[in-house]
């Protein structure tokens, strides 16, 4: 596997497959989890919210500095914005998936 090249950014997913009906709320709880919480930890980029057009799954995916800095804020994560697993019974997530990757390369259009 490709070494993290020390300028890109490391990348984690959460896949929610959910009810059409909680899809909203859902998205509005991990928004405010960012905006409130995420966003603080040392080495965060930024996150990012999708919505699949069936409605029934949700993509979060916060972009860190490095995969140290992913690994401590999840560390460090249930002393401020509890766990991952009160939104999954909250809004009865039917699966979820985790998944995180190292950027390797990558192509930017012009401005």
């Amino acid at each position: 596997m490709t070494s993290q090249h020390p300028n890109f950014p490391f990348s984690q997913f959460v896949e929610f497959v959910v009810d059409p009906r909680h899809q909203a709320n859902l998205v509005v709880a991990l928004n405010e989890r960012f905006e409130g919480f995420t966003r603080t930890y040392p080495g965060f980029i930024r996150a990012s919210v999708h919505v699949s057009e069936d409605r029934q799954r949700v993509l979060s995916h916060v972009l860190w500095q490095s995969k140290e800095d992913c690994e401590a804020a999840v560390a460090n994560s249930e002393q401020g914005e509890g766990d991952v697993w009160g939104l999954i019974r909250a809004y009865q997530t039917k699966a979820i998936t985790f998944n995180a990757y190292e950027q390797v390369g990558e192509v930017v259009g012009r401005r």
